[in-house]
C-alpha cells in the first residue's frame, strides 16, 4: 500500500490525527505509544502509529504519529483523518454553499 493513493477526510472535530488501525497493520507501521483516546465511541485504548503521508494538493510531508482508529470497521470511505494537529499549520476557508474547502499558509 506504500504509494498508494489513500483517501483522507479533513475532521475539525478531531483533536489528532488518526490513521485506520486496519491499514496500520497492512504497512507494518511501527507502534510508537499506547494511550486513552475518545470519541462517538467513548473513551477506549488506542495504538499510535508512526507514518510518512505526503499531501499531494499541498506538497506536503507528514512524518508525524497518527491514532490507530476503526475506520474500516465503520465503513468509512477515507483511510486517514486529518484533525486539528494538522489542521494548526494552515488557515481553512469552507464555502458551505459548494462544499469546496481552501487551505493556505498566510
Amino acid at each position: 500500500m506504500a504509494g498508494k493513493r489513500i483517501k483522507a477526510l479533513i475532521d475539525t472535530g478531531a483533536g489528532g490525527d488518526c490513521i485506520d488501525e486496519l491499514l496500520a497493520l497492512e504497512l507494518r507501521l511501527p507502534v510508537t505509544e499506547k494511550g486513552v483516546i475518545s470519541g462517538v465511541g467513548g473513551r477506549h485504548a488506542a495504538l499510535i502509529y508512526t507514518a510518512r503521508l505526503y499531501v499531494p494538493a499541498l506538497n506536503q510531508l507528514l512524518f508525524q504519529q497518527f491514532t490507530g482508529v476503526k475506520l474500516a470497521e465503520g465503513a468509512q470511505p477515507h483511510r486517514v483523518l486529518l484533525g486539528r494537529t494538522f489542521l494548526r499549520h494552515y488557515r481553512m476557508m469552507y464555502d458551505g454553499l459548494t462544499g469546496q474547502v481552501d487551505l493556505s499558509t498566510d
